[in-house]
């Protein structure tokens, strides 16, 4: 039998002082990128056909899908700030006939501005999820927020809708043009027949669309994921490009960095990263795929991001589907979190000694889930972007990683090309 292939593991690199300034300038820059972004959008990139993406979760990698799926050479950024997306819109050339960017908001209010600026051609709207919880009280009130993406869409634009998501579905009166919907609902326009994980390869769909049937192979891992993947088809259909060349690329995306990305280990075990944001949708979307990985599951679970009201019955359902599907569990937190996961876990009749607690200390979680990791073990690594568990994750590829702050200042858990991955940082 031919071994299976192994992902390599990629060590990150410093990140260049020019980009760390720039990073740090860009939100002085909004006041007067705002007009030039405007006057490029509507005078330059006139004749450009702009898709523009919003939603709770699956953005950047369903950017990446559509971008692929439309030939476009660039991978788009994945960082959905406003100063990034008005850099993203500058990045446009006149003379390209489509391009892709990813949106984003914080709270009420945001959308109406980014969605009268980009007037996009096609506006995708991904899922509504809780992970706006302290901005918005309900998820109609993000599905409305959001929604202005669609109501600002060119004339004879495109709205691209999932099906399976009530919430959005909701929002398609509020589309003035056309409306292309995918997912798996017997209505859908674009309907994934069945899914099926090539593991650890990524994962096949067969798809219905446009009154056939194709077969599309993704790098890809998880129901999440193949959402992407739909997306991505269901924008090529409504654009009119050959739908077996747009599944053909497809085959070329690999997972964003952090999401949901597999990767061989030394020991013939796998990573499963995913310390990218650690809200509900993410950690279900994670347990998920876990959960049809074959072979001994193991987790290193940090906190969740902006739980929902009342905090605990969130708590008490992760700790039970981390019981249902992992062998063990580490937690890296309080020690109030490790009560609450272990809380859920014992309504299931879970053994409690299995939840291993490892505090704040990130070295503590790898030195435990190490000392026994063998071929075909999966890791899956998650957690809030502030604990920066990437760091873990990095240590058990074999990197050296001294850093030891219990929280990250920078916040945004990137921790691959760090400047401070290598010192001996043990601050607050």
């Amino acid at each position: 039998m031919m071994a299976a292939h192994r992902p390599l593991v990629r060590v990150g690199h410093p990140v260049p002082l020019a980009r760390r300034i720039l990073r740090a300038l860009l939100p002085r820059t909004v006041p007067w990128m705002v007009p030039l972004a405007r006057t490029h959008r509507n005078a330059l990139l006139a004749r450009v056909t702009l898709v523009a993406l919003t939603g709770s979760v699956g953005k950047t990698t369903t950017a990446a899908c559509i971008a692929a799926a439309l030939g476009l050479p660039r991978r788009p950024s994945g960082d959905n700030a406003f100063p990034n997306l008005l850099l993203d819109l500058l990045r446009i050339r006149p003379w390209q006939t489509r391009a892709v960017v990813e949106t984003g908001i914080d709270g009420p209010g945001q959308m109406a501005r980014i969605a009268g600026l980009l007037r996009p051609d096609v506006a995708v709207f991904t899922a509504v999820g809780p992970s706006h919880c302290r901005s918005f009280r309900e998820l109609a009130d993000t599905a409305a927020e959001k929604s202005l993406l669609l109501a600002h869409l060119r004339p004879g634009g495109v709205a691209v809708l999932n099906a399976d998501d009530r919430e959005v579905m909701a929002t398609a009166d509020r589309v003035p043009g056309r409306v292309v919907t995918y997912g798996v609902a017997p209505e859908a326009d674009v309907r994934a027949l069945s899914e099926t994980l090539d593991w650890p390869h990524g994962t096949r769909l067969r798809v219905h669309i446009g009154g056939r049937r194709i077969e599309v192979r993704t790098r890809l891992f998880g129901r999440r994921m193949a959402y992407a993947a739909l997306a991505a088809l269901a924008v090529a259909h409504a654009l009119d490009e050959p739908l077996e060349e747009a599944a053909a690329r497809l085959a070329a995306v690999t997972p964003a960095p952090m999401r949901l990305q597999v990767v061989g280990l030394p020991s013939g075990a796998w990573l499963l990263r995913d310390e990218f944001r650690s809200n509900l949708e993410t950690i279900d979307a994670a347990l998920d795929l876990l959960e049809e990985i074959p072979g001994r599951r193991l987790a290193i679970m940090g906190d969740i991001a902006e739980p929902p009201q009342p905090h605990g019955p969130v708590y008490w359902r992760v700790g039970a589907r981390l019981a249902a599907v992992c062998d063990r569990i580490v937690v890296v937190g309080s020690r109030s979190l490790r009560q609450r996961l272990v809380s859920g876990a014992r309504r299931t009749g879970y053994d409690a000694a299995r939840f291993l607690f490892a505090g704040n200390d990130w070295r503590r979680a790898v030195a435990a889930i190490a000392e026994d990791l063998g071929p075909g073990d999966v890791v899956l690594v998650k957690g809030r972007n502030e604990q920066c568990l990437a760091r873990a994750s990095l240590a058990l590829t074999g990197r050296v990683v001294r850093c030891g702050q219990r929280s990250c200042r920078l916040r945004d858990g990137h921790c691959d090309g760090c400047p401070r991955l290598d010192r001996e940082d043990t601050g607050p």
